[in-house]
């Protein structure tokens, strides 16, 4: 029988000799080793090989491997195929939310991009508001949901009158809770004044809910007297010169949406 040497083996499969040789470690293949230390290896033990890339290209662990290649019989072989594709369904809709959720993300920094200091009109997207943690908690969901602060505008004062935790409706849908969400209160709003706040606290100042107001009074808009805001993100730069922004790396920057529902 042909007798093959790790250099041919690495050229004719594309694995490293360190791979090989952790292979080797794991006990999933036994290369013959000669008098003078080289290893070599036969068409059976390249076959294996073979089979291992395989199943690592499955997401096979392995340890996984090594039980399918030397300890399983047919039934169990059965029962660990049928319990990964479980896990790469799994797996797959994580990824799907993921990439969801990124995208989302994405969207908020082009909004930030956007509007900054800079008014705009739109809806306010709906958002389900928790009255209590328990839900939160219970569903393991915190890193969903973020903070709201209502404001109460009079004239030209606004005081933070409310706060709590809400959570999109389009977030809802994608994590699947919009059944177990049903009944609790729907915050949307259908017209509203829109604008991006950069801050050194995670928590809006009331002059930029004030200022908001103000433009809306100046383009002949009547607000409803709230307003709503929200942390976006946080990041270590600030909207200064490129020239800048290198020195300002180490200053974390909040950036804040404002909602100022007006007459529709």
């Amino acid at each position: 029988m042909k007798k093959y040497s790790i250099g041919e083996v690495s050229d004719q499969l594309g694995l490293s000799r360190d791979t090989l040789r952790f292979y080797e470690k794991k006990g999933i293949i036994q290369p013959e080793k000669q008098k003078n230390g080289y290893r070599t290896y036969t068409y059976d033990d390249i076959k294996k090989l073979s089979s291992i890339m395989f199943y690592r290209r499955l997401n096979f662990s392995i340890e996984d491997i090594g039980r399918i290649l030397y300890k399983s019989s047919f039934p169990s072989y059965c029962s660990m195929i049928q319990e990964k594709i479980t896990e790469e369904k799994q797996q797959m809709e994580k990824h799907r939310q993921s990439l969801i959720h990124l995208t989302h993300l994405q969207k908020h920094y082009k909004n930030v991009e956007k509007y900054l200091n800079r008014y705009d009109l739109r809806p306010m997207p709906p958002h389900y508001q928790m009255p209590d943690n328990h839900f939160i908690n219970q569903e393991g969901i915190s890193d969903l949901c973020y903070i709201c602060q209502e404001y109460g505008i009079e004239g030209n004062q606004a005081n933070q009158i409310n706060e709590f935790f809400m959570i999109a409706e389009d977030t809802a849908s994608i994590m699947k809770l919009k059944q177990e969400l049903n009944g609790y209160p729907l915050l949307k709003q259908e017209r509203c004044v829109y604008t991006v706040v950069a801050s050194d606290s995670p928590v809006l100042e009331s002059q930029a809910v004030i200022d908001a107001a103000d433009w809306a009074r100046q383009k002949g808009y009547s607000p409803l007297g709230v307003a709503y805001s929200g942390h976006l993100l946080s990041c270590a730069f600030k909207d200064t010169a490129k020239e800048n922004q290198e020195k300002m790396a180490d200053t974390p920057i909040n950036y804040i949406e404002v909602y100022l529902p007006i007459q529709a």
